[in-house]
């Protein structure tokens, strides 16, 4: 990576993190919108007739913190792709 790339991928992170709260806020409206189409994991109804109810519980919390963080990490990358892919477009639109 040159000196040049470095400077695009610092400007595209300091755009994304301006941007990450109205993001977030998007992501929290199609979470919203999407509930009644997920599969629902009765946790506590397994956990009771569990012998390790506890780790069990942790074992599922640690699940869902791993895709959490996955997934914003992701959804990360997609952002400043997006970004970048924006800028293109203008830039080839405003070349032709």
């Amino acid at each position: 990576m040159n000196f040049k790339d470095f400077k695009e991928k610092d400007i595209i992170n300091i755009i994304y993190q301006a941007q990450e709260e109205n993001i977030d806020e998007i992501l929290k409206k199609a979470d919203e919108r999407i509930q009644d189409n997920l599969e629902k994991i009765n946790l506590e109804r397994i956990i009771e007739n569990s012998n390790c109810a506890k780790e069990l519980k942790d074992v599922f919390n640690k699940i869902e913190d791993n895709n959490n963080i996955k997934i914003t990490e992701y959804n990360k990358e997609l952002y400043k792709q997006g970004f970048v892919d924006g800028v293109n477009l203008i830039l080839n639109c405003l070349e032709e």
